[in-house]
């Protein structure tokens, strides 16, 4: 009777056994599927704003409030900078960027490239609070109004007030940065 009991605790086992071996494999083998899946898949990035108000596009144009929103989505990446983010924002930015102006692609690159020399010399990084946003939905552009604050190391802080333009191009469905500029107060009245 011990024997039979035995024995079939041990068929029992050898039971249990074989079930989690075919799990094992099981899970090996969709591992390595997924692994292999994950290798050959080519990662692409699509900036889409985060939506607060309505907007709307068209074949040829876009809604004030569209503009607002991208601009508000592009700031951060421009503006909001230290020395370990630079390299990865400047990536999102030129890869939504319009090839179509040659000029103000190296302007953005230059910009990147300028701001990574002093972020690292002054170990500074900066944060735009943002106030107030103009757009001219017919000249693709948005007039950013704030507050830029810079902070120095450990050296203390800057506040001053700030206003950029952002200029937007069209382009196949797509609205890409064109240009990238601070403005002063006097370029503003000259207008």
């Amino acid at each position: 009777m011990q024997l039979n009991v035995m024995s079939q605790n041990i068929e029992t086992v050898a039971r249990q056994r074989n079930v989690f071996m075919v799990l094992c494999a099981l899970s090996l083998a969709s591992l390595i599927l997924v692994s292999l899946k994950l290798l050959s898949v080519s990662e692409r990035t699509i900036l889409v704003p985060g939506l607060q108000q309505e907007a709307w596009t068209t074949d040829q144009n876009v809604s004030s409030s569209y503009l607002e929103e991208n601009a508000a989505m592009y700031l951060p990446l421009l503006l909001d900078l230290d020395t370990t983010s630079i390299a990865w924002k400047r990536d999102r930015v030129l890869a939504h960027v319009a090839t179509t102006d040659l000029a103000g692609l190296k302007l953005l690159g230059e910009y990147f490239a300028n701001a990574k020399e002093k972020y690292e010399h002054f170990a500074l990084s900066t944060h735009f609070a943002l106030k107030k946003l103009e757009t001219d939905a017919s000249a693709l552009t948005v007039r950013a109004f704030g507050q830029l604050v810079s902070r120095f190391g450990n050296r203390g802080f800057e506040s001053e007030p700030a206003i950029y333009q952002l200029s937007f191009s069209w382009v196949s469905g797509r609205l890409l940065l064109k240009q990238f500029v601070k403005l002063s107060k006097e370029d503003i009245e000259n207008e």
